[in-house]
């Protein structure tokens, strides 16, 4: 039964091809392993030069993949405690609320 997390993990297990001896056991076994994390792919160097020029700041292709890891090492890419609330308030209405 695919998870939150099966589009990433099979491009993963896709990406490793023959060094993969059975992909359905990988991507069940890997699931299984990220059961509880959200994986996510929020951009690549093509969003990067993308914003750039709209910003109409300039950017070589080899300076893209540098972005990225700032953009990683900053944890910009997160869920917050309002995502959190809105999903939670979305999906089970508003009557979640805990008095103190």
């Amino acid at each position: 039964m695919p998870t939150r997390n099966t589009p990433v993990l099979q491009q993963i297990i896709e990406s490793l091809g023959d060094l993969i001896s059975s992909p359905a056991d990988a991507l069940a076994r890997i699931e299984e392993h990220f059961k509880d994390a959200l994986i996510l792919i929020p951009g690549d160097v093509h969003d990067v030069a993308r914003h750039a020029e709209k910003l109409r700041l300039a950017i070589t292709e080899e300076e893209r993949g540098t972005v990225l890891d700032y953009i990683a090492r900053t944890q910009v890419v997160s869920i917050t405690i309002d995502h959190v609330e809105d999903a939670i308030n979305s999906l089970f209405g508003e009557e979640r609320f805990i008095e103190p």
